[in-house]
């Protein structure tokens, strides 16, 4: 064995991976999708073959190229198709509502109570009662909302001209009603980028030039 020859495939592996990273433009791997995760380990058996097979090697790199290409469109889909990015990466979940837990979406996500009380536990806190919002974010991490910082909860219900379904029905609106309450003030949810809920007041940053670097927020009381 050559182990000159063999240190050159694994530093020439070792920086086209970390040149991978940085076109991903991801810091931490608990950062990243399933989408991405699925991408970066299919990349990590390819870069190998190409450590064991001298004759993989540059097909082996043609195909991270072709993986990284495919994984800049995919990216640009997710963020421009809402329905296509719900399919791919998921989207969050609430497990803790006002110091309930909500079982029927644990259950959805197979997320145990264990995970839940280990998750608590890394963020210092010792009891549900103590929770105001917990939601389980696409990438596995849960997000926690105390109540001694959070007294009422908002909720985001339209996220790219998508209603979020699951937030409406976790602040009690129905969601015709609440397609008819924003025709009543002429709104068309679809041209919304964003918008959340909290009772009746809803605020929304509504863009009609795509070109406009900053979007103004708004406020309306939905009666």
């Amino acid at each position: 064995m050559n182990y000159g020859i063999l240190f050159l495939k694994i530093a020439a592996v070792f920086f086209c991976l970390i040149l991978v990273l940085r076109i991903l433009g991801k810091r931490e791997v608990g950062e990243l999708s399933i989408f991405d995760l699925v991408v970066l380990l299919i990349i990590a058996d390819i870069a190998a073959l190409g450590i064991d097979n001298d004759e993989f090697i540059i097909p082996s790199y043609f195909c991270v190229f072709i993986l990284v290409v495919l994984q800049k469109i995919l990216s640009l889909l997710l963020i421009k198709v809402a329905k296509f990015r719900n399919i791919i990466d998921g989207s969050p979940t609430t497990v803790v509502m006002d110091g309930k837990l909500l079982i029927k979406n644990m259950r959805k996500e197979h997320y145990t109570v264990d995970d839940l009380v280990s998750q608590m536990r890394i963020e210092h806190i010792m009891d549900l009662d103590e929770i105001k919002l917990a939601i389980l974010e696409t990438n596995g991490t849960l997000s926690i909302f105390r109540k001694e910082r959070f007294n009422e909860i908002k909720l985001p219900v339209i996220m790219s001209g998508q209603i979020v379904k699951d937030s409406l029905k976790l602040l009690n609106w129905d969601q015709k009603q609440f397609e008819e309450r924003l025709k009543k003030h002429n709104i068309a949810f679809k041209k919304i980028i964003y918008a959340s809920l909290h009772r009746n007041t809803f605020y929304y940053y509504y863009r009609e030039n795509k070109t406009d670097p900053e979007l103004e927020g708004h406020i309306l009381e939905l009666i």
